[in-house]
């Protein structure tokens, strides 16, 4: 309670009392002529004060050995500049799994999202914004420990890997239309519901909300009802 804290400059007492409190004298005052007894004493007390103050400086040796340690293993982090496209962890969405009950366990689910562009950089705070999808509801700014690097497909390695853009399908009544891969959630918009659309070829940057007239009689729907039953 009479302890000075490093931040504040007061004690908690003297915060809440407006004063510090009085002090005990010391057991031995310095102009007292000791006896042998009390000499005795004097040389236990001063045993006691020098083994705290060498815990202490252990303490401290510690803490400093603890963190050159810790940082020899620590990778250091990866800068990014705008326009760079990075993974998002999904630790921030996690719970936003989880309430959803569909029976997944938490180690199937993805780790990482995305690519998604990186549109501020925040050198000074490790930090960037990233360009979101326009439903997400968290904030787009995160630590460079949520990212990592998005590295495109080499199509002369790996050619099986591409994964074709399917582009436009013109209906029979002339109609634009894209491949539904699957639908992400669903949400009610009135008397109706939408389904949070992912199209077949690409990214979650791409997923939009469509109403539930566009989803009947499909593969997508069919599955997310399997998968959660009719909501």
């Amino acid at each position: 309670m009479n302890t000075v804290n490093a931040s504040t400059g007061f004690s908690p007492f003297q915060l809440k009392s407006a004063f510090s409190p009085r002090l005990l004298p010391p057991l031995v005052p310095r102009d007292h002529a000791l006896e042998p007894e009390d000499d005795a004493a004097l040389q236990v007390i001063q045993a006691i004060h020098l083994d705290f103050s060498e815990a202490m400086d252990n303490m401290i040796a510690a803490k400093i050995s603890q963190a050159h340690h810790a940082n020899k293993s620590r990778a250091p982090e990866k800068p990014y500049k705008v326009g760079d496209l990075v993974m998002l962890s999904t630790v921030h969405c996690r719970r936003e799994y989880m309430q959803r009950k569909d029976g997944r366990v938490a180690k199937f689910m993805p780790r990482f999202d995305g690519p998604y562009k990186v549109i501020t950089s925040h050198p000074e705070t490790s930090s960037y914004t990233l360009d979101l999808p326009p439903h997400s509801k968290i904030f787009p700014t995160f630590h460079a420990s949520l990212l990592q690097p998005f590295h495109h497909n080499d199509d002369d390695l790996f050619p099986s890997r591409a994964l074709a853009m399917p582009g436009l399908v013109v209906t029979p009544d002339g109609e634009e239309e894209f491949y539904v891969n699957k639908i992400i959630d669903v949400r009610r918009r009135g008397r109706g519901k939408q389904y949070l659309v992912r199209w077949l070829g690409y990214g979650p940057e791409h997923d939009l909300w469509r109403p539930g007239s566009e989803m009947a009689d499909t593969v997508a729907l069919d599955d997310w009802e399997k998968q959660h039953g009719e909501q």
